[in-house]
């Protein structure tokens, strides 16, 4: 796991901490969307090695998108 991919996911986790702590419920919504995000983020950095986007990677594989 790249560290972008632990970072991202630390992010998430500091958000779901933060988000039970919040003093309103609009607060603690903000707060676990903003870990989905983190989490989104996550997951697409595992899906593309080497923080390339899928078109480099499929030019580089000779794989027309």
């Amino acid at each position: 796991m790249s560290s972008y991919v632990k970072y991202c996911k630390a992010q998430a986790v500091e958000c779901a901490r933060r988000a039970k702590l919040a003093s309103s419920p609009e607060l603690a919504a903000e707060r676990r969307s903003l870990g989905l995000r983190w989490l989104k983020l996550a997951e697409k950095a595992k899906a593309t090695p080497l923080g390339r986007p899928r078109e480099v990677e499929s030019a580089a594989l000779g794989v027309r998108p």
